[in-house]
């Protein structure tokens, strides 16, 4: 489900219910500021959840000959050791259930193994409202119709950390902005905080680079916070670039999983 190349199946994608699209935001509004460590550990993650539910989608759309199953809701991420494991999950009535599942292992999707108690874990389902929260709750700022959704566990509390990302089905764009970040509380209930991650779209040409010459890097001006954030690193690690990150008066390059100083 990489965000540059989303497959445009409505089923697959999150579908919020919300105004029309908006591509700037008012005033900018300061987010939570953390620690290096932390963004380069959350971007990473989010990487890693993005590739796994990327390829898992693949597998599932690979064994339904193309078509998504009936009754299916969405996924959740879970980890598994060192492994994630991509629960599809179906819906009858207002119960939601685990329907299909794939292991996922360096990158690689296993078999689709079609789950013969559904049933989700106390974790598994609050794993799930966390997202559906944070969906019912998303800010003015829209960028695509659909967004990707990443749920994690917040190292510094008990609850969720929730991201929706921007969505694009044109792989020649990477969509910079629009992607929000919350802390849901630990039953996936209640926001306990909203960070709007940029204060505009920003959907950036991957390849602008004149004929005949490669895109080197790409260059954003941050202006909600201090310097990169966790959606900076993920994009760097999916699009394998480095990108180039200017707040206020500093300079920070984001190579993948590494943030340098340029300019302070």
């Amino acid at each position: 489900m990489r965000l540059a190349c989303l497959l445009a199946t409505a089923t697959l994608a999150m579908v919020l219910a919300a105004p029309a699209l908006s591509q700037t935001a008012t005033e900018p509004i300061p987010i939570t500021e953390w620690s290096r460590d932390k963004i380069i550990a959350m971007g990473q993650e989010i990487h890693r959840q993005d590739v796994a539910a990327w390829v898992a989608t693949d597998a599932l759309m690979s064994e339904f000959s193309g078509t998504p199953p009936q009754g299916l809701a969405g996924w959740i991420v879970v980890p598994e050791g060192r492994d994630q494991k991509v629960r599809f999950l179906k819906a009858e009535g207002d119960l939601v259930s685990a329907g299909w599942d794939v292991i996922v292992r360096n990158g690689r999707a296993g078999d689709v193994v079609d789950v013969t108690d559904g049933t989700l874990s106390d974790q598994e389902q609050a794993r799930f409202r966390a997202r559906m929260t944070a969906a019912s709750n998303i800010g003015r700022l829209r960028c695509s119709p659909n967004m990707n959704a990443v749920v994690a566990d917040d190292p510094d509390s008990d609850g969720w950390l929730v991201w929706l990302l921007t969505s694009t089905t044109d792989a020649s764009i990477v969509p910079m902005g629009g992607h929000y970040r919350f802390l849901i509380s630990a039953d996936g209930t209640t926001v306990q905080q909203r960070d709007m991650l940029t204060n505009s779209c920003l959907p950036m040409p991957r390849n602008a680079a004149p004929e005949g010459a490669q895109t080197a890097a790409l260059t954003i001006s941050q202006i909600v916070s201090d310097g990169p954030v966790e959606t900076h690193v993920f994009l760097s690690l999916q699009q394998r670039l480095p990108i180039y990150v200017i707040a206020d008066d500093k300079l920070f390059e984001v190579n993948g999983a590494r943030i340098r100083d340029v300019r302070r």
